[in-house]
């Protein structure tokens, strides 16, 4: 049960720091599989499918370049979870839910799992943790800081390099396929590592999360655990609703028209939520 690391890079400095890392911190014998992308600028769904092809053992982790790894024996840790038999995906964030509106991964607090460490240039690490208790905390969807999976799942259901042919939300749509089949997805809350970048919410996030919604929009909400009230689910839905229209205002990634358009229809739909006069607010 050994993995192979896969990483898209565009800069030797961090891959360099990333490969220090696992070697410092590794304790079954690994592969490095490095993919230099200056040159070819492939999307990352590409670079991941051609790599794990090539990849000699049963265990993938595809890594972005920006992660430093902290906790000795991490590998061995999640081989064992990913030995489990209906096992999909590990990471170290993701939803309990996911609704079909415009955001990633991310979502109001009470349907975030995460435990990494936030790094920043010339500042301590923040930990960004849910506090779980156990070991993994069970998700629809994760990020893909880090994703670790076993070779058997990923190549039954690759990523969809046709549909997703940048560098956002492919992640969202391979656990999300993941758990469509069955499978459970998982943040590890034992070992701990460090991401350096702080994510972009740009236009061509924005173009990926409307990719996304087509592909899947109509089995959406999906939810880990089906015991939820329809007054909760509508409570909920209407919480994440908003925080994904106040992220789009926030970043800027739809003009005045749009925003004004997206807060009428929520107002229609939820007349009385606690999130309209916060709404309004925002567009003043």
């Amino acid at each position: 049960s050994m993995f192979s690391i896969i990483v898209c890079s565009i800069d030797p400095q961090n891959a360099q720091a990333l490969r220090q890392s696992i070697e410092a911190t590794a304790t079954i014998p690994f592969e490095l599989l490095l993919f230099d992308n200056r040159e070819e600028g492939l999307g990352i769904c590409q670079v991941y499918n051609q790599c794990a092809e090539r990849a000699k053992y049963d265990y993938l982790c595809f890594v972005h370049e920006d992660i430093i790894f902290h906790t000795r024996g991490w590998d061995k840790i999640i081989a064992d979870k990913l030995s489990e038999e209906g096992c999909g995906a590990i990471g170290f964030a993701g939803g309990t839910a996911k609704y079909p509106y415009l955001y990633g991964w991310q979502n109001i607090s009470k349907f975030c799992q995460k435990h990494y460490l936030r790094g920043a240039k010339g500042k301590k690490p923040s930990l960004r943790t849910s506090r779980s208790k156990s070991e993994f905390s069970e998700v629809v969807t994760l990020d893909g800081m880090c994703l670790c999976v076993s070779r058997e799942r990923w190549s039954k259901h690759r990523f969809d390099q046709k549909t997703f042919t940048g560098f956002h939300s492919y992640d969202t749509d391979f656990t999300t396929a993941l758990f469509v089949a069955g499978y459970k997805n998982y943040v590890c809350n034992s070992v701990t590592l460090e991401h350096l970048s702080t994510g972009s919410f740009s236009k061509s996030w924005l173009e990926s999360v409307k990719i996304y919604l087509d592909k899947w929009g109509s089995q959406l909400p999906l939810y880990v655990t089906s015991r939820h009230s329809a007054k909760e689910i509508e409570r909920s839905s209407a919480a994440a609703e908003a925080f994904a229209i106040k992220k789009l205002i926030r970043n800027r990634l739809i003009n005045s028209d749009e925003a004004r358009s997206l807060v009428a229809n929520f107002r229609r739909r939820h007349p009385y939520s606690i999130h309209t006069i916060p709404l309004l607010l925002k567009l003043r």
